[in-house]
């Protein structure tokens, strides 16, 4: 249906009907009664903006082309989308809709454009494509201009009911990020903030961690494919690294032993992406990849850093070197969709990286311990110990010139240590 058409649909409900009922609300600033009329939902269309599915509908067009929500095809994409993004929740309010009606009334532009109300419209439709007997309606409040007309003070509007204090808890952390940066084209983080319920400070560290999101789908050549942020709950390491490369580009590091250049911080954030790529997370261990904090992390010693870098490019270079592109990939794979092809591309990569980075995590790990330790020298020398007597001597890998090499550094250094005590302990 035309957007002219359901601007006279809407009016004639406006000239001919009586209320169903009123919604309190606020519009350009002012508080207002309005009336609620009851609107065939045919005469509706979905707001592919919606921050609710804002993930998905930005996926979709980056690999698809536009979404329109006045076509037959738009809105199953839509109604497709907006189900699978709280399935739970969804069975649950649609029963509740079966049960008692639509009790939470809507906001809908004067051409049929739902601002506020699209899970619940979306269920109301499926609910008449299942039972086709009557006209369903939906209970709205019809605003008196466009989103064209005035998209500002709409999609403030749009902003302020989705994201308050009682709906904010339905959003994923990736669609909020998205819903900043769409909103930041018209307005400043202090505006945001007000309509989010946030602070201003909030709103710009959300900003900042997605331009690191969008940087490491650009790094795993899958840009614009956000629905892969939020199946891999990758929020926490990104959240956490945007607060370890904000402190060391103001240069508020604890204990820092080296001043790190641009080249430096490059690498510690593209480290960071492999490992989040290789599926590792907190849990794993990787903060201590770059926390700054006092003798926490790797990037805080120069030698630690140093050494722990460049054993992770060895591991990785040849692996990233070899791998084909995705539009490559693509071609090769016409019946698959570009999602399933980069998670497979994705997959391929942690199990050929997955064990020399974490080994290299480790190993590293350890040898942090050690210099922080090192003015606790028999702690040490137990630990030596118990890893030298740990070693299995009748396995393969043993007998090799690596081992024999390792080995006489080893008694070197022990050699030099006993002539260093017997000197010492004799005067």
């Amino acid at each position: 249906m035309r957007s002219e058409d359901r601007v006279k649909h809407l009016q004639d409900i406006l000239d001919n009907n009586e209320p169903f009922s009123h919604k309190q609300m606020t519009y350009k600033g002012t508080p207002r009664r309005e009336r609620v009329f009851e609107i065939p939902i045919e005469f509706l269309i979905f707001n592919q903006y919606n921050g609710r599915i804002g993930t998905f509908i930005k996926t979709y067009e980056k690999l698809y082309g536009p979404v329109e929500a006045s076509t037959e095809e738009g809105e199953k994409i839509i109604i497709d989308f907006l189900w699978r993004s709280a399935k739970k929740r969804n069975k649950q309010t649609m029963q509740s809709l079966i049960d008692n009606g639509q009790q939470e009334y809507g906001i809908v532009t004067k051409d049929g454009v739902v601002i506020d109300g699209n899970r619940r419209c979306m269920l109301l439709k499926k609910i008449a494509k299942e039972n086709s007997e009557g006209t369903s309606y939906f209970r709205a409040v019809i605003l008196d201009e466009t989103l064209e007309s005035n998209p500002k003070e709409i999609r403030k509007l749009e902003t302020t009911y989705q994201m308050g204090v009682d709906e904010k808890v339905d959003y994923n952390p990736i669609e909020k990020y998205l819903k900043c940066q769409d909103l930041s084209q018209d307005f400043t983080s202090d505006d945001i903030a007000k309509m989010m319920g946030e602070k201003s400070s909030d709103i710009e560290k959300y900003l900042e961690t997605l331009n690191l999101l969008e940087d490491y789908l650009k790094a795993c050549d899958a840009e614009g494919m956000y629905t892969r942020l939020e199946e891999e709950k990758v929020e926490g390491p990104f959240v956490d690294l945007r607060n370890y490369l904000s402190q060391y580009k103001k240069g508020r590091v604890v204990g820092k032993n080296w001043s790190p250049e641009k080249t430096d911080i490059a690498d510690l954030k593209s480290i960071y992406f492999d490992y989040i790529r290789a599926g590792m997370r907190t849990t794993d261990g990787i903060r201590s990849i770059g926390n700054p904090a006092k003798n926490q992390g790797f990037f805080g010693r120069k030698e630690v850093w140093e050494s722990f870098r460049d054993e992770h490019f060895d591991n990785v270079e040849e692996v990233i070197n070899n791998e084909k592109s995705l539009d490559d990939l693509a071609q090769e794979r016409p019946g698959e969709s570009k999602e399933a092809i980069s998670k497979a591309r994705d997959h391929d990569f942690k199990g050929e990286v997955e064990a020399p980075l974490k080994q290299n995590l480790g190993i590293t790990t350890g040898l942090l311990e050690d210099l922080v330790g090192n003015d606790k020298p028999v702690a040490l020398l137990k630990k030596a110990l118990n890893a030298l007597e740990s070693i299995d001597d009748e396995v393969d890998e043993f007998i090799s010139e690596d081992v024999q090499n390792l080995m006489n550094e080893i008694r070197k250094i022990s050699d030099g240590y006993c002539r260093f005590l017997k000197r010492e302990l004799r005067n």
